[in-house]
């Protein structure tokens, strides 16, 4: 066995009989996924299909009502013990982060901040690296993204795909096992897009393990090993980028497809 196969055989992601309801709307309904180590999956379907909000339960920003979410081998959120399932608490679900790197739409970056003092926040404050460590840190991490002459500029000098990138390097920072991707380049200007996924490709060369929500279709079928096409809270596909564009087995994927293509 390769190392290559070695690596993709640890579970990184493991979602089982997922359900989530939001008052009486069910919006994810027996979800099951997983995501092993150094994977790009790509989250698709239409408005309303349940992908951000999958997306957000890996980070625990929503807690499931039933069934298994687990992130590196711990379940997010929750704990069950002797058939019942508790709440874990607010600092308890601020380490289970550290193993998720998430990147929004927008960019959320502190505005009194430099570049370089926005990745190096999340080492300092809540790793507790030395601030010269953390520093270093963060300029490599800037080179990684292309911003290393940007790193002493603020938020508002920067233009909207700069600032994303800024965002990906904040979250690396903290040397997650996954990254989380919520339409990362839904809020940019179409001249800015290719460079986040510029960057989001060198990720997924270095091996990086993602799962990413986007209507980048190209970058679909270029990136990903694979795509998973949602729709009405359900996983209706799961298959490779050449089987999912070329040869679709769900009805619901061809229609899809045939409206956006």
């Amino acid at each position: 066995m390769t190392t290559t196969a070695i690596a993709r055989s640890t579970t990184v992601v493991r979602v089982e009989n997922m359900i989530k309801s939001f008052n009486d709307v069910r919006v994810l309904d027996g979800i099951d996924f997983s995501v092993s180590t150094g994977e790009v999956v790509l989250l698709l379907g239409p408005s309303g299909s349940g992908k951000s909000t999958l997306l957000r339960t890996l980070n625990c920003l929503e807690v499931i009502d039933s069934g298994i979410v687990e992130v590196c081998g711990e379940s997010m959120g929750y704990v069950d013990s002797n058939g019942k399932r508790r709440l874990r608490t607010e600092a308890q679900i601020a380490k289970q982060r550290h193993n998720t790197g998430m990147v929004f739409q927008n960019f959320n970056l502190f505005p009194m901040m430099t570049a370089v003092e926005n990745v190096a926040a999340g080492p300092r404050h809540v790793q507790g690296v030395a601030k010269d460590e953390a520093q270093a840190q963060a300029l490599e991490l800037l080179d990684l993204v292309g911003l290393s002459d940007k790193a002493d500029n603020y938020p508002s000098q920067l233009s909207g795909g700069q600032q994303q990138r800024v965002a990906i390097a904040r979250a690396l920072a903290m040397k997650p096992s996954v990254m989380l991707f919520d339409e990362p380049t839904s809020a940019l200007d179409p001249e800015m897009v290719k460079e986040v996924l510029d960057v989001m490709v060198r990720l997924r060369d270095e091996g990086m393990t993602m799962v990413v929500v986007t209507h980048e279709m190209a970058f679909a079928r270029a990136a990903a090993d694979r795509i998973v096409f949602m729709s009405d809270g359900k996983i209706v596909e799961d298959a490779a980028p050449d089987q999912f564009f070329d040869n679709p087995q769900n009805p619901r994927t061809r229609q899809f497809l045939g409206q956006i293509l």
